[in-house]
């Protein structure tokens, strides 16, 4: 991973109360790291859901549901101060075969991405399925499966920048 990012990266976890500088993260639309995929954008938030909406729509994955969460919290009077949704999305062909390799894996679907919005930018991640799937399974098949839908969440997100 490219060492420009960390610090950003960091700045980010650290600082949840101040909008992080996002200026390294700027360069690099599209981020890789440890455990999530990420795609930054200078979009509006509506843009970029938009966007979101349509690649999941164009591609393999179905839209199961939205959790805009930013209302959920302003309906129990909670002000978050940014907008941020939760997108549940589904691959039925690989979940299928997910499910018949082991069906304790799931609690690992659908797959959950994230959206929100901080200081101008707007962040869409979601974890890796390599990562997670791997916490909860070392079968050689499903690591090859969860690496196929990695894949196809890559292309998801990229469609968005």
């Amino acid at each position: 991973m490219d060492r420009r990012i960390l610090p950003a990266m960091e700045n980010r976890m650290s600082a949840r109360s101040t909008p992080a500088p996002f200026d390294l993260l700027k360069a690099e639309a599209f981020i890789r790291g440890e455990n999530t995929l990420a795609v930054v954008s200078e979009r509006s938030f509506d843009e970029v859901a938009a966007r979101l909406e349509a690649s999941v729509a164009a591609g393999a994955f179905a839209l199961v549901q939205v959790h805009d969460l930013g209302e959920m919290l302003h309906g129990r009077g909670l002000d978050l101060g940014h907008r941020c949704r939760v997108y549940e999305v589904f691959n039925a062909a690989l979940s299928a075969q997910l499910l018949a390799l082991d069906p304790g894996l799931a609690h690992t679907l659908p797959c959950r991405i994230a959206m929100h919005d901080q200081g101008g930018v707007v962040t869409v991640s979601t974890p890796m399925p390599t990562v997670v799937m791997a916490e909860f399974s070392h079968a050689a098949p499903v690591a090859r499966l969860a690496r196929t839908i990695e894949a196809a969440l890559q292309r998801l997100l990229r469609a968005v920048q």
